[in-house]
């Protein structure tokens, strides 16, 4: 079902595309998961797409994912997917085509992947994600922006993680 989704979402690029309001923009960065027993720091692409309806409010969808890392006896651990349904409150200073402070706030999904002795085992889940950034673009069409986002503050099987990410991305309205 997520994959229909998912897939759902991408042919609706393209019309999204040629309507006003709407933006799209491709982030990389680090997200670090860590939890009582491991820390590690994966290296994250980022896909991000919009609908800004007035100077201070949008809607947000992400997809990402992560390259694998080998921590101890854990091998390819990975952040294999994760989605997310945003909301997006924005602070423009001074011309608000240029800059705008933001936070975002919604709720992700996602699967993380290790291997463990040879054996693949995973875990999907989903949490509350917020964070804060700031958009700053050139002409008010193209931009760069800056961002720290807590996607996971969650417990599985017993054990509490978190997954942050930092990041670096471009913006692009249309």
């Amino acid at each position: 079902m997520r994959k229909l989704g998912v897939f759902l979402l991408f042919m609706a690029l393209p019309i999204m595309a040629h309507a006003e309001h709407f933006y799209w923009g491709l982030m990389v960065g680090k997200t670090e998961y860590e939890d009582p027993a491991l820390k590690a720091s994966l290296f994250t692409g980022t896909g991000r797409f919009g609908w800004q309806s007035i100077p201070f409010f949008a809607l947000e969808g992400r997809i990402a994912a992560t390259t694998g890392e080998d921590i101890g006896n854990l091998e390819d651990l990975r952040l294999d997917y994760l989605g997310s349904a945003l909301a997006k409150l924005m602070i423009p200073f001074g011309d608000r085509k240029k800059v705008n402070l933001y936070a975002v706030g919604g709720i992700s999904t996602y699967r993380i992947s290790y291997l463990n002795l040879g054996q693949t085992t995973y875990f999907t889940d989903e949490g509350i994600s917020y964070g804060v950034g700031i958009d700053l673009f050139s002409d008010g069409v193209n931009g760069i922006n800056f961002e720290w986002m807590q996607y996971a503050d969650e417990e599985s099987n017993g054990v509490s993680y978190t997954l942050n990410s930092y990041s670096i991305g471009y913006i692009r309205r249309f």
